[in-house]
């Protein structure tokens, strides 16, 4: 789709962010891509769209990059708003991944029911364009979940895939099939020519009291533990479970063990495993990165110790304990809508706005878990000056603020 034009948009919060928009999409019938539930980074560069309307796999060819795909944060708000300028009707986004080697976000979104991706940058450049402009392949998925409605509001289908893990050139696809709505992960060695192999998971969910066969992982990744690759994956109400990834291709069924129950009510969106360098040292961790509660940062050898160990067996008392099993730091990320890693320094999120509701596509610091600029306390206030002989003050608190505004837009508010 060609560009139509130039424009600014700039709300609390942001960076003043030059919008390069496409004219309104029209609706392609027959589309080839007609919906998208996750997306994922392909080893040679391409996009894997899952499409849950379709009961398909779709890879794309992404446009080579316009610009220097600097590496910096993100700070556009309002994000919705660059969305709508595509087409009339509810603006949705339904999914977020992140191109390393480009430095761009990759957005998918429904316009008045119509799919559209958009490729953003940090500088706030914004291009909306058709996905089936870009198809390449289409996979169809067998055992597709039988038909059902959930809550009266979306079809059971919508969880045919839930998320993506790479394994080398192996892609784990999580989801459900089948008309008994199994719990299911496929697996399918990139590039595309076979149909997927699937292996059927259950784990124990303390806070329900018992085995799980429907219940669709969430959120996953591929973490090594002593040299063997492991899966560890959250569930709706927050599980945790943790399975060597050799058990999913020996066997036709396995059964999860579950290390950890996070808290209730709440669907997890995200895991990360990454690592923090800190004057010279080196520490491994893992994010959960949840909808309805705080994300969970936890040691990568606290997941260790708990793989190795028994795993859940007894039922929590939810509601005044319903944590269990490896303990996790809350942190403060909260009104996410997705979460996608956005290299060493950042994670990517799209979030809402908690005074407008706007969505915004914004970056975390990882070691900070937090924007400065969505807080007001002592240091913001008119007329403070930071302590001249307090060397906390001084040599923590004030570069560390420093950092935190340049990353969100706010170099001019450096004291």
């Amino acid at each position: 789709m060609p560009d139509l034009d130039r424009r600014s948009f700039i709300a609390a919060a942001s960076i003043t962010a030059s919008l390069v928009s496409a004219p309104v999409v029209d609706a392609r019938e027959p589309a080839k891509v007609k919906s998208i539930s996750a997306m994922t980074i392909t080893p040679d560069g391409r996009l894997v769209l899952a499409d849950w309307r379709g009961g398909a796999l779709h890879v794309v060819d992404l446009p080579k990059p316009v610009g220097s795909g600097k590496r910096a944060a993100f700070n556009l708000a309002a994000f919705d708003e660059a969305l709508a300028m595509a087409g009339s009707g509810r603006v949705r986004a339904t999914a977020l991944a992140w191109q390393e080697p480009a430095g761009r976000a990759i957005v998918a979104a429904e316009i008045g029911g119509r799919v559209v991706i958009a490729l953003a940058t940090a500088d706030g450049s914004v291009t909306i364009h058709d996905p089936d402009d870009w198809h390449v392949q289409s996979l169809a998925l067998f055992d597709l979940p039988g038909e059902g409605s959930l809550w009266g509001k979306a079809s059971v289908r919508t969880l045919t895939v839930t998320c993506f893990a790479w394994q080398g050139n192996e892609l784990l696809i999580s989801g459900i099939a089948n008309a008994d709505f199994a719990s299911t992960l496929r697996r399918i060695a990139y590039p595309f020519d076979k149909q997927p192999k699937s292996t059927r998971i259950e784990m124990y969910h303390a806070v329900h009291n018992q085995f799980e066969t429907r219940a669709p992982i969430r959120a996953m990744d591929v973490i090594t533990l002593e040299g063997i690759p492991h899966l560890l994956a959250a569930y709706t109400c927050t599980p945790l479970v943790i399975v060597p990834l050799a058990k999913l291709a020996e066997e036709k069924a396995v059964r999860a063990k579950t290390i950890a129950e996070l808290g209730f009510g709440n669907t997890p969106l995200s895991i990360t495993a990454f690592a923090i360098e800190h004057q010279g040292r080196r520490s491994d961790w893992v994010l959960v990165a949840n909808a309805a509660k705080s994300a969970d940062l936890i040691p990568l050898p606290a997941i260790a110790e708990a793989a190795a160990g028994q795993g859940l067996v007894e039922p929590v008392k939810a509601p005044f304990d319903q944590f269990a099993g490896v303990r996790a730091i809350p942190v403060p990320l909260g009104n996410l809508v997705a979460v996608a890693d956005q290299g060493a320094e950042f994670l990517l999120a799209l979030r809402r706005d908690a005074q407008t509701g706007a969505l915004e596509l914004v970056s975390f610091r990882k070691g900070a878990f937090f924007r400065l600029s969505d807080h007001v306390n002592e240091y913001d206030m008119p007329g403070y000056a930071y302590p001249e002989d307090d060397s906390f003050q001084q040599g923590y608190i004030r570069p560390f603020h420093a950092m935190m505004k340049r990353d969100e837009g706010h170099a001019e508010l450096i004291r």
